[in-house]
């Protein structure tokens, strides 16, 4: 254990928590008593437990019949309070017992409340717990470490009307007087505080059971009244995610139940508490009538992540935080896996090559990154590691060891991992020697650059005189890697397809800095090519040679049978990687998008639209070439908007319905005329007293028609949607209707109006995020936002303090679309006097990344404005 890390003493650890709450939905103050069995190793006068905005009223140890009474109690460090004794503790068990108040807060933390209104408008509450990553000390004293398991009985002690949830069954229900209850839960397996979890409100729930599990497991989903029915897709889903764990992990689910509930105020997506995962509402309902198809693949992916969890986290936590991504980086490759077993038509590893890996290698890309084992000493610094290297690059480096492995192979030995582990903690090396030991490869050997280094390696691929050149080099966003930067030597699945015969090792592994052999070649009616990171497993990025990538996209142009939907996407990905840093061109992009006039996979005209949106947002600083490059967007989606049109055929292929949705986007967006014609008459249609709005308008283009009413309406369309906003009932709608306001709005007046929204009482603060991205995308009015936060940061700072992420969301969001160098100081003067302690990673990452960005719109701008008159654009 690395001794910089605030942790508690370990004189004393947990063995047991009897605790009692009294949460009081009128009041907010939560009362609470905790009876905690502890081992005393060595005497002692002093016990250290973790509290962070709690009172402790009363304190004392049991030991046998002795009854030791805390002469102080006070706060003597940093979320730390130490209970003194007059008398020295002996070694051996004891009971500490806690009487405590504290509150239930409105900062999505801790056991805190949660706001809505019933079905009549009153304004009501519910309470909730969100306990990850050090919160649980915001609920009772305790020792708040992953690495101090114990097991839990909880009691609840609430109103008769409400519910009451936790990770257990209930055990039994006690009357307190005519109006109030106590409801004991059964005790816990051992587990980590911060897999606590509660819930108290006025829930409805819909309930199914497994089928396939030795043990029947009870999966409930829960609600507010009136919206269980919405968590219909879910229930139907979570049977089946939970048999074939069971079955790949080699160990059965432990609980008797799973309960997931859907919450109105919930910062994350979900939370993995064992046996009752909480969500946010989006993240967890799904209406067929009302949500947009990409909600019902965000559905099925958070469920699986979330559950995924129950194994990998809950069952085996990780020793520190350090290894956070054994927890996140394998729940979300994992959770992908599922979403493919249940839905194999989705397509789902093709768009996590482009999605997760493409993430976690742009954020990999800058200097200010960090490994995917990083070292973490205060927990004020834990939350900022929640990001996309712990998420998205570990999740990639575990598919592409998975691959070089085989799949069968990795499975078995995550198999020997869980057993050995189970209830137990563990670091990244035990799980490299489980896969050691069940591959007979050392896999540290593989992967300790992969997730100890920062950064992510690029191959430059030259072809002369038949033979083919790699060499790996760290690649940098801002290609300007120095001799002591690119020291690392990755070992690399190549990926090369047709695999050259002078490679033995079936899985092309580059083992040094470069490696010469002869050409392969794939034969087309025209050329011949050959690919590298074949269907893109790989965590790096190929740069090809101006003429290989001529090749590759004739044989794209030509559908060549062996250039998969993974290949094509990935091949886009790459070059608009490269663009970026300077490796390439954005006209060396552009010439690429020419040979994608054939394409229909939906995961490649997605990537490819995400592509020139982001061109869009940086280049066009002047109306010609903003001009230019949405005339270039019109006539490339005109073809597939007159195919696809704005219906949607029932039982539809669901990446046909994704297409569509993607496609009018885009050319709403860049104003293409029938689309916008279209889209007015619709919106017009939908906003009409008692239309039928979900004929009218299908959730997937609903966004596109908004967004068109915003742009080319005045203040009624604004009027409309906001009016929209205000009375919809449901989440995801609302969510929906924010990000329209803050993307589509024009007009200064309406723009403030936009800004005021955000501190109203009208938006939560979870929703907040989706205003402010709105904004970020919106070129009249990206630069209002970000002096708006500025203005308004002592009282967006105070509303937020308790969320790291929602700190660096404010810093970073409002400027990811901007291109100006100015911005980096800007950046640096404004936080010059301010504590960024918390969020400092995402403060220098923002500031690199506009560098990066302004370095590449200066560097090619003239070159793009030059291709697009070249082009006729």
């Amino acid at each position: 254990m690395s001794p910089e890390r605030v942790v508690l003493p370990t004189n004393v650890s947990p063995v047991h928590y009897d605790l009692k709450l009294t949460p009081n939905l009128e009041t907010f103050v939560l009362k609470g008593e905790a009876a905690i069995t502890v081992a005393i190793h060595e005497p002692t006068c002093t016990i250290q437990v973790n509290a962070k905005a709690l009172v402790v009223d009363r304190a004392s140890v049991i030991i046998g019949n002795e009854i030791y009474k805390a002469t102080s109690i006070e706060s003597t460090a940093s979320e730390v309070i130490t209970v003194t004794f007059a008398q020295e503790l002996p070694k051996g068990a004891a009971l500490l017992d806690l009487e405590f108040t504290g509150e239930l807060n409105d900062q999505m933390t801790g056991f805190y409340r949660s706001e809505y209104k019933d079905k009549d408008g009153k304004v009501k509450y519910m309470a909730v717990t969100q306990f990850e990553s050090t919160m649980a000390r915001q609920a009772f004293p305790c020792w708040d470490e992953p690495s101090c398991k114990a097991t839990f009985s909880a009691a609840l002690v609430v109103p008769k009307e409400l519910t009451a949830l936790s990770n257990t069954p209930v055990k039994e229900i006690t009357d307190v007087g005519s109006d109030v209850k106590t409801v004991h839960f059964e005790k816990t397996p051992i587990m980590s505080t911060y897999l606590v979890a509660f819930a108290v409100g006025d829930f409805e729930y819909i309930e199914t059971t497994t089928t396939k599990l030795e043990t029947p497991v009870v999966c409930r989903v829960y609600t507010l009244p009136g919206l269980a029915e919405q968590g219909r897709f879910t229930l139907e889903i979570t049977p089946k995610i939970l048999e074939y764990f069971a079955e790949i992990f080699g160990i059965a689910y432990p609980l008797a139940k799973l309960d997931q509930i859907a919450v109105p105020d919930f910062e994350s997506g979900g939370m993995e508490n064992w046996g009752l995962i909480v969500y946010r509402t989006t993240a967890l309902l799904y209406d067929p009538k009302t949500s947009a198809a990409s909600d019902k693949e965000q559905v099925a992916y958070v469920v699986a992540h979330e559950i995924a969890h129950q194994w990998f986290g809950n069952l085996v936590t990780m020793e520190w935080w350090d290894h956070l991504w054994l927890n996140e980086g394998f729940a979300t490759w994992v959770g992908t896996l599922a979403v493919d077993h249940l839905f194999p038509t989705w397509d789902t590893w093709s768009e996590f090559a482009i999605g997760e890996c493409q993430i976690g290698m742009s954020l990999d890309s800058l200097r200010s990154s960090h490994p995917i084992e990083v070292q973490v000493t205060d927990p004020e610094d834990i939350d900022q590691i929640f990001d996309d290297i712990s998420y998205s690059k570990g999740a990639s480096v575990i598919r592409m060891l998975s691959t070089w492995l085989t799949i069968d192979v990795f499975l078995a030995g995550i198999r020997r991992y869980l057993l050995k582990h189970q209830y137990k903690n563990a670091t990244t090396n035990d799980l490299w020697d489980a896969l050691s030991e069940e591959s007979k490869i050392d896999v540290g050997e593989f992967m300790n650059t992969w997730t100890r280094v920062i950064g992510i390696p690029i191959l430059n691929v030259e072809e002369v005189d038949g033979l083919v050149k790699v060499e790996q080099h760290r690649f940098l966003s801002t290609n300007d890697a120095t001799e002591d930067e690119d020291q690392t030597i990755w070992w690399i699945p190549m990926g090369i397809h047709p695999r050259p015969a002078s490679i033995k090792d079936a899985n092309q592994t580059l083992k040094t800095r470069s490696l010469t052999f002869e050409v392969p070649q794939i034969k087309d009616d025209e050329s011949s090519f050959f690919l590298v990171n074949k269907d893109f497993s790989g965590v790096f990025h190929t740069n090809y040679s101006a003429e290989s990538i001529h090749k590759i996209g004739r044989a794209i142009l030509a559908g060549h049978p062996d250039l998969t939907v993974s290949d094509r996407a990935g091949l886009l990905a790459d070059q608009s990687s490269l663009a970026k840093s300077g490796h390439g061109t954005v006209t060396r992009f552009l010439d690429l998008v020419q040979y994608y006039k054939n394409e229909k996979a939906f995961i490649v005209w997605n990537l490819l639209l995400e592509k020139l949106d982001n061109i869009t947002q940086l280049f066009s600083t002047n109306g010609r070439t903003f001009e230019g490059i949405k005339h270039f967007q019109r006539e490339l989606v005109d073809k597939l908007v007159h195919e696809l049109g704005w219906e949607f055929p029932e039982n539809e292929d669901f990446l046909t319905t994704r297409l569509r949705g993607a496609i009018l986007a885009t050319a709403g967006k860049s104003g293409h005329e029938a689309t916008v014609k279209e889209g007015l008459r619709r919106f017009e249609l939908f906003m009409q007293e008692g239309a039928d709005q979900d004929a009218v308008l299908n959730p997937s283009t609903r966004r596109t028609a908004f967004e068109i009413a915003l742009t080319h309406g005045g203040v009624k369309k604004f009027e409309q949607v906001l009016n929209y906003y205000r009375t919809t009932p449901k989440q995801d709608q609302q969510s929906m209707a924010l990000v329209a306001l803050g993307a589509a709005v024009h007009g200064q007046e309406m723009i403030q109006r936009v800004l005021e929204l955000v501190l109203s009482s009208e938006v939560r603060s979870q929703d907040v995020s989706y205003v402010i991205s709105g904004l970020a995308m919106n070129f009249e009015a990206r630069h209002a936002a970000w002096n708006w936060i500025k203005a308004n940061w002592t009282t967006l700072y105070e509303r937020f303090k308790g969320s790291v992420d929602m700190l660096g969301f404010l810093v970073k969001i409002p400027v990811r679309c901007m291109a100006d160098e100015a911005i980096i100081q800007d950046l640096t003067d404004f936080f010059a006097d301010k504590d960024v302690k918390e969020f400092d990673r995402d403060l220098e990452q923002s500031k690199e990344a506009v560098g990066v960005r302004s370095k590449w719109v200066s560097r090619d701008g003239p070159a793009l404005e030059a291709w697009l008159v070249e082009n006729g654009h």
